[in-house]
């Protein structure tokens, strides 16, 4: 038997669940917008330790230079509160790049990674680079060196790339994927003319990438410049050093550009925040950053690891990173010509649906225009739910806590118990999947 359904109690369900979705949308709104800090909470900055995300594991060259920076402003107490390193490694330190990018922008929560924040953009590993981020300042630069076996063939890196000419992807060139070692064996490839061809091998990290080295596995790979002093007595030759002058630690070992290839890699490490926090926070950290790259200890550390002591803030450092920019965009893996905006057509859905419910006429008796009415409410909460998250900041827990009882509320539940168990679930699920993609699957989410 077909249910009848009265044309008061239609529109008395339909008004609910518009209202419904209403709420939903200012609700997940406001919960991820902040209204801007008063002068005094900024001007007190920070009150409270500031997270340092070093997205590689402990004990690398971003680690070692983070910690250092890290004991360097404590000693000298130039900032009232500690910076604390966190190690958030995983996928070429895209993991711990996104956490900071989707991270409230108030300064305690900032990134220190170097080019690998380009590298990872036009290796297609993420969609996003720079532009994301608010560059707070660079500190310290070096570069990388092309290193073979002690006992290669190869005099200097004409002979090397002689014999890749000769003999296509015969050259095994180790690098770790969508990182700036791979980009520097792109970059050799294209300054030595389109004949040249190395078979790239993801080789890992700067460690795994000399044992593979020496072990055989590969015929060449970059080392930073403090990697390669390390490994330099254990059977690794250098024969190029991508900069614009040979370094006095290295005066034997020719630039790329002397050799007539004009490829410079200079190793930086870059200092972000999230791309909304305020000038106050920012002017505070690289305030501190500054004063700690004059001390003596900085120096004597970068002395050490043969580090240059560059530093960089803003007008100087929005120039550096521009041209940076062009330079890995000339061997992307990837083209980025502007990426479509979805915010319009998703907007332009809700829209037209919304004008589909207001403009039905119930007719008594016919179900469909009941159930057509109930899909575009549905596919509406589903739009504000993602709109919400992404571009709102709406906090994942609180978006989905209001979307599973506003979705049930659309697609059929009234009576004030159902909507209040239902209610119940989402909270337990949204605290539950929370824990789950965090805690255990490491996985960031809004």
């Amino acid at each position: 038997m077909r249910q009848t359904i009265r044309p008061a109690d239609y529109h008395r369900q339909t008004h609910r669940a518009l209202g419904a979705l209403v709420i939903l949308w200012a609700s997940l709104i406001l919960s991820g917008c902040k209204g801007p800090e008063s002068d005094s909470a900024t001007d007190q900055f920070p009150r409270k330790p500031i997270k340092v995300i070093v997205p590689f594991g402990a004990g690398g060259d971003s680690d070692s230079f983070a910690r250092i920076m890290q004991k360097a402003l404590r000693d000298q107490e130039l900032l009232p509160e500690p910076l604390v390193i966190l190690n958030v490694p995983g996928a070429g330190g895209t993991v711990g790049s996104r956490r900071v990018r989707d991270a409230a922008p108030d300064g305690y929560t900032i990134l220190n990674l170097h080019e690998g924040i380009f590298t990872s953009k036009y290796s297609n590993r993420v969609s996003y680079g720079p532009e994301a981020f608010r560059p707070i300042a660079a500190t310290g630069q070096s570069s990388l060196v092309i290193c073979v076996r002690e006992d290669a063939p190869y005099r200097d890196l004409t002979d090397l790339l002689e014999a890749a000419a000769g003999h296509q992807d015969s050259i095994l060139f180790g690098m770790a994927q969508g990182t700036p070692t791979n980009f520097a064996g792109r970059r050799l490839e294209k300054a030595a003319g389109e004949n040249v061809k190395f078979r790239m091998v993801d080789s890992g990290g700067g460690a795994k990438r000399r044992n593979e080295l020496v072990g055989k596995h590969v015929d060449v790979t970059p080392f930073s410049l403090a990697e390669y002093i390390g490994f330099e007595a254990g059977g690794v030759r250098a024969i190029a050093y991508l900069a614009t002058e040979r370094h006095p630690a290295l005066p034997q070992v020719p630039t790329a550009r002397e050799l007539g290839y004009d490829v410079v890699m200079p190793h930086v490490h870059y200092w972000w925040a999230p791309k909304s926090t305020p000038d106050a926070a920012v002017d505070r950290i690289a305030d501190a950053l500054e004063a700690a790259m004059s001390s003596e200890y900085m120096s004597s550390k970068l002395a050490e690891s043969k580090t240059a002591p560059l530093f960089l803030r803003g007008a100087e450092l929005e120039s550096h990173l521009a041209a940076r920019d062009g330079e890995f965009q000339d061997v992307a893996l990837v083209r980025y010509e502007g990426l479509p905006d979805p915010v319009v057509p998703v907007l332009a859905l809700v829209v037209v649906l919304s004008s589909v419910v207001f403009s039905t006429r119930r007719k008594s008796g016919e179900a469909k225009p009941h159930l057509w009415i109930h899909c575009a409410l549905t596919v509406g909460v589903l739009a504000c739910y993602v709109l919400a998250m992404q571009f709102a900041k709406a906090p994942y827990p609180i978006a989905t806590m209001i979307f599973i009882p506003a979705l049930a509320i659309v697609t059929g539940a009234r009576t004030p118990q159902t909507i209040i168990r239902i209610t119940g679930i989402g909270i337990v699920l949204a605290l539950l999947c929370f824990f789950i993609f965090t805690k255990v699957l490491v996985i960031d989410l809004p």
